[in-house]
């Protein structure tokens, strides 16, 4: 939406329908459903079909660079760039191992660009990708959060608060996270349990989806919960769409998880004015900075501790809450990611040889 302001326009491949497709096309975004089969020895044909079928919706919509979202999808780009000769941009959106690096991005159809969500997301995957693909073809372009459309309106909160039977008094503390391993939700639950025992007014929320895949975890997770015999004071809520109202309700957004390549449910909360508590989680206490109390991962005592702190201290929370929207605004507003991204795809652009246009700033680039 922001590059629309500057003549750079998107358009998208994706594999599924959904609310976010519904709501680009009502942006009138162009958006072409596609799997994107990987390319496959045994069925050639399958995953060449795709390409060239995406290949003429792109070039209709004169597409002057590929820009693979998800670098899980980046073999099928590689053969789409076949047809297109175009320049490619591949964001990892994790932490890659060298087997992988070496079979999707080595050899003469490696990426024009890599791009990293966090420095420590690069710094761990460091011994993957040395050797690959060049230090100086690598970015760390962070996501973010729009806060003129993203945790402004507090009353959100309050009407949340409302709908789960929360007084003023209550202090809600929650997290929010899929229900999967390495998410650690089971230490979550453990740290609401101190905390309850010590604290009467102290209330946890988990919000967070089951995953495919990950039921028997799922099911864990809910027999932990039941454990506790704290009943409404610790609950499971499930899935929330849209999830800025539990972000606005909670007085301290805590963080479990082993490792994030960046932690956006975390940017989230820190949009919203809340201070956050976590593992360092990989990538978790670069986002959180000196906004928030970050913790060696799987320390519990040290994040019970940490939590407690701000649980007994209501200025303590508002101070870093305030802190914590700051640093969302400085560090990671997307205006300034797209002023990265622009200057990248104007030099992969310059250099590709590709004729001029009329106005030279306007290009269109397939997501």
């Amino acid at each position: 939406m922001l590059g629309k302001e500057h003549e750079l326009d998107g358009v998208v491949v994706g594999p599924r329908n959904g609310d976010l497709i519904r709501w680009m096309t009502a942006q009138g975004i162009p958006y072409l459903p596609d799997s994107m089969e990987w390319p496959d020895k045994r069925r050639p044909w399958v995953g060449l079909y795709h390409a060239l079928k995406v290949a003429r919706w792109a070039k209709k919509h004169h597409v002057d660079l590929i820009h693979c979202n998800e670098h899980d999808v980046y073999p099928f780009a590689k053969l789409l760039r076949r047809f297109l000769r175009l320049p490619l941009v591949c964001h990892i959106r994790f932490k890659v191992e060298r087997p992988f690096s070496e079979w999707c991005f080595g050899g003469k159809y490696g990426p024009d660009v890599l791009l990293w969500t966090s420095n420590q997301q690069k710094a761990d995957s460091t011994s993957a990708i040395t050797g690959i693909v060049p230090e100086e073809r690598q970015h760390v372009v962070h996501l973010g959060i729009d806060l003129e459309r993203f945790g402004k309106d507090a009353t959100l909160g309050k009407l949340f608060r409302s709908r789960y039977q929360l007084t003023d008094n209550d202090i809600l503390v929650g997290t929010a996270s899929p229900l999967r391993p390495r998410k650690r939700v089971e230490d979550f639950i453990e740290l609401i349990g101190r905390l309850a025992a010590v604290h009467p007014r102290v209330v946890g929320m988990i919000a967070g989806g089951e995953i495919t895949g990950d039921e028997l975890y799922r099911k864990r997770i809910e027999d932990a919960i039941h454990s506790t015999g704290l009943g409404s004071r610790l609950r499971w809520i499930g899935l929330l769409e849209p999830v800025e109202p539990f972000h606005h309700a909670c007085d301290i957004s805590v963080s479990t998880s082993e490792y994030e390549t960046f932690g956006n449910s975390v940017c989230e909360a820190m949009a919203c004015g809340k201070p956050v508590v976590g593992y360092q989680g990989g990538s978790v206490g670069e986002v959180v900075g000196d906004a928030g109390l970050i913790v060696p991962t799987g320390d519990l005592d040290k994040l019970t501790n940490a939590v407690q702190s701000l649980v007994i201290n209501s200025e303590l929370r508002l101070d870093m809450g305030e802190q914590a929207r700051l640093r969302v605004a400085k560090e990671f507003s997307p205006s300034r990611s797209l002023q990265q991204l622009h200057a990248i795809y104007e030099d992969l652009i310059s250099k590709s040889g590709q004729p001029q246009k009329s106005r030279s700033t306007d290009h269109q680039f397939l997501r």
